[in-house]
């Protein structure tokens, strides 16, 4: 058969879909009357309507849609392959001389708002015969005030009357539920994505979302768990309304409590519609346990709410975060990752339970830009509950793992099996897990293309495909505290009148510009006497980055400055008193600091370790300047080491750095006050720099490039070497 459009199968089976579907074995009642569902069974809850011959059928389980809904929905096909086996059947001989049948008209289009408005006012308040029998006896429902006829079945006065709505609140329909639990959707209702809300859906997000198939278990999942629990009237309709739900509350927490419509060796229509729901939103899924047919009402009144409730919580499974395809045999609920390990006891198969860990999930699978360094993207919730992530490379699996195992114990996953067995299912379930999302991974902040990367934030655009990957869950070294119109308040304000400070805050601001407009790092040394004010000055820059343990002392070994300043690359690092280091390696850090490079080493494998790298501009305090501190160590400093660290006298001539105090009465008191601000506010200034720079970043570096050409022609004296055009272009920068 050749290949036809979807649309030309569907155009040429209108009006003959109850022969195709007798022709494809698909059995349904005949006439329009209600009868049994030919994919879940039951004795009424399927008609085939056939509006505008377009085969359309209608199940209270497995939801609604047309004739090739129909034939995707038995044969479990994708759309074309459905198509393909209605159009064999099309292009049988008898089947074209067939005569179209007559569509059934659909109704024209009516507020449904306004009809089920009309039943509400003529229903009354009072007991639900059907709910009594589910266990609700005297609960107060709305019961129709006369009978309703609907295609050709009678729902007498007193019938459950359940509107449908959506999540902005619009009335689309109503379902009917006769005192003998006879069920049917007002005719003219809009199905899709409506549901039944035990209550008003709350402005403010929820702790979470329930969605069950039927009202009565609706009722019971609210006693089992908190949360805004609603029906979706059909398991067909459970993904939709989870999807919708999901664009009202982006972040909550959705769970699906399906049915168990368990058959020995048949299909479990329940399941497979909370699974496929809960996998569209990132939720959770919930069934009642055992190899029987029972919704969660039918369990909860068999083994009582104690025991519901256990089992509710216990059957939480994951179905959908990150969408990652889970390894054989795992199986990751609320509480725990567990395995399920097959056993032969008397001849038989039983399954052991191996409890592994808390939940952890393996959201996405890391490599660099170079299609190296492996790693996977962890996720969980620490002992407070917060959620942290951490992207692992794939080299600490090689080992024991008990590498693996300390990082997620310090950084609050709580419990980690302590067996042999468990702690090796933990490095397999890492290894073999996949999920679909693909992140590149980076080895250190700062630029990475058009992004910028600190350790818990990423910003430019794709911005969401690009993650710091390290050995450790990296500490958060640009914390935020307080707003950025909060610092400007209490701390921005007084850089004015006042140069030195401005200057530092500028230099702080000026270290991403680095990379942009094409110059290597360097830095600053601010010398004078003490008490004057220069560890004031350097954690006001400081306050723009991070919190007050951002800037680190000189007092550091020459490894211990590496590891900082590869994690201040495209920022600025804030060094105070450079007495505090041995004089003899005080030149030799202020040159590796402004080179970029970290020492060479071997591995133990004897070749050459990656060097740390960096580009950065850092900011140093002392009495001492860099070649007097060298003098008394017995070395000497040369031209380029000085302009590598350019000195800069710290007294102003009037109030120690400080020459506008801003109504303060000393420089004692201007700086008490920077001292309390810069540990108040801090951080967010840089986050919000950065992103204005990620959002027009080829206009911006256009800018900066242009002003820093300006600005250097005019500060270059005539006749200036080299080493001055090197000092200029910095001063330029942070200009």
């Amino acid at each position: 058969m050749t290949t036809q459009k979807v649309s030309q199968v569907a155009e040429a089976a209108q009006g003959k879909w109850p022969v195709i579907l007798q022709m494809l074995r698909i059995d349904v009642p005949e006439n329009g009357r209600h009868g049994p569902c030919p994919k879940c069974g039951g004795k009424d809850r399927f008609r085939l309507d056939d509006l505008d011959g377009r085969g359309t059928w209608y199940c209270s389980r497995c939801g609604n849609g047309d004739g090739l809904d129909l034939v995707k929905l038995m044969t479990g096909y994708g759309v074309r392959k459905a198509a393909q086996e209605v159009a064999q059947v099309l292009n049988v001989p008898d089947m074209q001389k067939l005569p179209v049948k007559p569509a059934r008209q659909k109704a024209p289009k009516r507020d449904m708002s306004l009809t089920v408005a009309a039943l509400m006012k003529e229903s009354h308040t009072g007991e639900s015969p059907y709910l009594a029998g589910k266990g609700f006896a005297g609960y107060p429902a709305s019961l129709t005030g006369s009978v309703q006829h609907i295609s050709g079945k009678d729902f007498p006065a007193g019938s459950l009357l359940l509107p449908l709505t959506t999540n902005a609140g619009a009335v689309t329909g109503a379902q009917l539920i006769a005192p003998t639990g006879e069920k049917s959707i007002l005719p003219g209702s809009t199905m899709k994505g409506a549901f039944v809300a035990l209550s008003p859906l709350p402005s403010e997000p929820p702790v979470q979302v329930v969605i069950t198939e039927g009202y009565a278990t609706a009722l019971t999942v609210s006693q089992l768990t908190a949360g805004c629990v609603v029906a979706a009237i059909s398991a067909g309709n459970l993904p939709n309304v989870a999807q919708s739900l999901r664009a009202r509350w982006p972040e909550v927490k959705i769970i699906i409590a399906g049915d168990n419509d368990f058959q020995d060796g048949g299909e479990n229509p329940g399941r497979s519609f909370a699974e496929r729901a809960a996998k569209a939103v990132g939720g959770w899924m919930t069934l009642p346990p055992g190899e029987i047919k029972a919704d969660w009402n039918d369990f909860n009144r068999e083994h009582g709410i104690t025991r519901a409730r256990e089992a509710f919580r216990n059957g939480l499974v994951l179905c959908g975060e990150g969408r990652t395809q889970l390894p054989h045999g795992f199986r990751l609920t609320q509480e725990y990752l567990w395995y399920e390990k097959q056993v032969q006891r008397n001849g038989e198969t039983e399954i052991q339970n191996v409890k592994i860990c808390n939940p952890l999930r393996v959201t996405a699978i890391t490599c660099d830009a170079d299609g190296g360094n492996f790693g996977r993207l962890l996720e969980w919730e620490d002992t407070w509950g917060e959620r942290r992530r951490w992207a692992m490379p794939m080299e600490m699996l090689s080992g024991s793992g008990e590498e693996l195992r300390r990082v997620l114990l310090v950084n609050g996953l709580s419990y980690i099996s302590t067996t042999g067995e468990a702690r090796a299912r933990l490095m397999e379930y890492i290894s073999l897990c996949k999920p679909e999302r693909r992140v590149t991974c980076v080895s250190r902040t700062g630029w990475h293309g058009q992004v910028y990367v600190l350790q818990d934030e990423v910003s430019g655009e794709g911005a969401e495909g690009v993650i710091l990957q390290t050995t450790s869950v990296q500490g958060r070294d640009f914390r935020v505290s307080g707003t950025t119109e909060e610092w400007r308040e209490h701390v921005s304000r007084y850089c004015t009148g006042n140069s030195r400070v401005a200057f530092a805050v500028s230099l702080a601001f000026a270290a991403p510009l680095l990379r942009l407009v094409g110059m290597d790092g360097g830095g600053y040394h601010l010398k004078g006497e003490s008490t004057d004010g220069k560890t004031t000055t350097m954690k006001a820059a400081t306050s723009v980055c991070g919190g007050p343990d951002y800037w680190q002392t000189w007092r550091a070994t020459g490894n211990a400055l590496e590891g900082c300043a590869s994690r201040r690359n495209d920022a600025a690092m804030m060094l105070d008193e450079i007495r505090e280091v041995d004089g003899r390696e005080a030149g030799n850090i202020a040159y590796m600091l402004a080179n970029g490079q970290g020492k060479g080493r071997a591995g133990t494998d004897g070749e050459l370790r990656t060097r740390k790298q960096w580009r950065l501009l850092f900011f140093s305090t002392g009495e001492l300047s860099l070649t007097e501190h060298a003098a008394k160590a017995g070395e000497r400093t040369f031209a380029g080491m000085e302009v590598r660290m350019i000195q800069i006298p710290s007294d102003s001539g009037k109030f120690g750095v400080f020459e506008e105090l801003h109504g303060f009465d000393s420089g004692k008191a201007l700086a008490e006050h920077l001292e309390w601000a810069t540990s108040s506010y801090y951080g967010s200034p840089f986050r919000e720099w950065l992103k204005a720079l990620t959002a027009d970043l080829n206009g911006l570096t256009a800018q900066a490039k242009s002003l820093m050409k300006e600005y250097t022609a005019a500060l270059t004296p005539k006749d200036a070497g080299n080493q001055v055009g090197r000092a200029v272009n910095r001063f330029a920068l942070v200009a």
